[in-house]
């Protein structure tokens, strides 16, 4: 058993992670799932499901399955009957029995599908461990507002485990509507992980301003962060820690420290187990210092594969566009596959585009993500002026068949539609054209 496995399974008889809400911590949870999984007969390589609503529950279920051998499988409570199905087709085909438990983490691919990112707990605790030394060293304690199903929130639960901390489940509903909890003091400190929409509700409020300003660390990511937004956190002084991270990458690869946040820079560091270069996005040629590519990465914390292929061996290019500075930090500047990042969830454009077109309604259209001052950026759909689609039946359709983070959040009609000499839609000016439209409709 692994350092992470075995410290695991010594913490699962420990109060190591409560319930803020009930004071109630995992134990009991633990125990009894670790009898069912010992009484189940295993399907052979068949990852557990984990799916409990309760989140003091999920936590206990998964590592209690990590540490009893068992790959595992992390549920999405919101997913379509689409999506379930899919999960489950991929959690039955046949993986490799010999290999140590695995962690399946839900992500996306530049078409759309679902598809699961594969990790170990030596991946799993590499990132933990890197998070750590970038922090000072000491235990990572973490008030959980994120949903333990995205490798953000996993990842607080095995920063605890790995680094001899511990870790509360909150409910961001209840801290959204200026219900702070109180946290008991602890070496070290308290660390908090946001994303950009739960950052943006917050400053709004002075009470919770001076709540955030108590946390030692305040790491941002999931969806790119706005100028304005970074500037109001500034402002409030708030210890921020912009971060770039995927579930491919088990959560934050590079992040900006809070004291160089504060001083207004730019840039993040890489973490101590990442190595990072900007590649050409044709070529895959190396660049030098601030020119723009294509990130790819070389990590312990890298995963395996897409579950249940394993990845080719080598650094992982990423669809991320950046730079490398003169002085090794990162500038993040966008999506090569024209992925959007909403809220925290990663939209692809071809999907919704395709739902678009199913409906009817529309004789062209094209999805883009636009920048939004609550959700980093939201799906936008440019279509034809002259369709006038009815524009409520079309929401009703797509609710059918898109989870709610997917659906279009801006309508831009265009009086003319843009095409090239061959005929073909002209992506590009569609999208200038879309950005520009003044009077688009917000939903």
């Amino acid at each position: 058993m692994g350092t992470l496995l075995a410290s695991a399974a010594h913490r699962l008889t420990e109060p190591a992670v409560r319930s803020m809400d009930t004071g109630a911590d995992w134990r009991d949870h633990a125990a009894r799932f670790a009898t069912t999984l010992t009484a189940a007969a295993r399907p052979a390589g068949a990852p557990v499901a984990i799916d409990s609503p309760d989140p003091l529950a999920y936590a206990a279920h998964a590592i209690a399955a990590l540490v009893a051998g068992r790959d595992v499988l992390l549920c999405r409570p919101h997913w379509t009957a689409a999506e379930r199905a899919t999960a489950e087709r991929l959690r039955l085909a046949p993986g490799d029995a010999a290999a140590p438990p695995r962690l399946l983490v839900a992500t996306g691919s530049s078409g759309g599908v679902l598809r699961f990112a594969t990790h170990t707990p030596d991946t799993l605790e590499s990132a933990a461990l890197a998070l750590q030394s970038f922090a000072g060293g000491a235990p990572l304690n973490s008030l959980c507002l994120l949903p333990l199903h995205h490798i953000g929130g996993f990842q607080q639960l095995v920063r605890a485990l790995a680094t001899g901390g511990a870790l509360l489940l909150a409910d961001w509903h209840a801290v959204a509507a200026g219900r702070l909890p109180a946290l008991p003091s602890v070496a070290g400190g308290w660390m908090l992980s946001l994303v950009p929409t739960q950052l943006q509700r917050l400053l709004g409020e002075p009470a919770a301003c001076a709540w955030l300003r108590a946390f030692s660390l305040i790491l941002l990511g999931g969806a790119p962060a706005g100028s304005a937004l970074l500037e109001r956190a500034r402002a409030e002084r708030l210890p921020l820690a912009v971060s770039y991270g995927a579930s491919e990458f088990a959560a934050a690869l590079a992040v900006q420290p809070p004291a160089a946040f504060l001083a207004g820079e730019t840039g993040l560091r890489p973490l101590p187990h990442a190595t990072l270069r900007i590649v050409d996005p044709d070529t895959a040629e190396p660049q030098p210092p601030n020119a723009l590519g294509r990130i790819e990465v070389s990590a312990k914390s890298l995963f395996l594969g897409y579950w249940p292929e394993p990845r080719p061996p080598g650094p992982f290019r990423t669809e991320d566009l950046g730079r490398i500075d003169s002085a090794g930090n990162l500038q993040l500047v966008g999506r090569a596959d024209a992925a959007i990042n909403t809220g925290s969830e990663k939209v692809h454009p071809a999907e919704i585009e395709t739902a678009l077109r199913a409906t009817g309604a529309f004789s062209e259209v094209l999805v883009l993500g636009l920048p939004d001052p609550r959700w980093g950026e939201c799906v936008a759909a440019v279509f034809p002026a002259a369709d006038a689609p009815d524009l409520a039946a079309v929401e009703r359709m797509l609710r059918a068949t898109l989870s709610p983070h997917k659906l279009p959040r801006r309508w831009c009609p265009i009086a003319t539609w843009p095409r090239t000499p061959a005929g073909k839609t002209d992506r590009a000016s569609v999208r200038t054209l879309g950005r520009a439209t003044g009077d688009a409709k917000q939903s």
